[in-house]
């Protein structure tokens, strides 16, 4: 396991929906005040955003929070997040968390 804490990550960003697995509930009162609703049948938070906009300030008020960004395949978080910049919704960086088995990831400053 790493030696960084892991408070939450954004597990899926694709279309209009946001998802984000909390392991810190020290972030619950924060992502509530964001509008993610907790979904018990997957065991993590989701957000509906309308447009792109609201994606952008979405993502940008996670990061703000030290939420990381999932990588992956196809469309993934962090796809999501670097195409939201280069589309000039969003600037500066992000952390990106991959995983190498389920206890172990790598974080990468994006």
């Amino acid at each position: 396991m790493n030696q960084e804490i892991t408070k939450a990550f954004v597990t899926k960003a694709d279309g209009n929906l946001i998802r984000i697995k909390v392991l810190d509930n020290s972030l619950l009162t924060e992502v509530s005040k964001l509008g993610f609703v907790f979904d018990s049948n997957c065991s993590d938070y989701f957000l509906e955003v309308q447009d792109e906009s609201k994606k952008s300030k979405t993502f940008e008020a996670l990061r703000d929070l030290d939420v990381y960004f999932s990588a992956g395949k196809e469309w993934c978080p962090a796809e999501v997040f670097e195409y939201l910049r280069d589309s000039g919704l969003l600037t500066g960086k992000y952390t990106k968390i991959s995983w190498r088995s389920p206890n172990n990831y790598h974080l990468t400053l994006e």
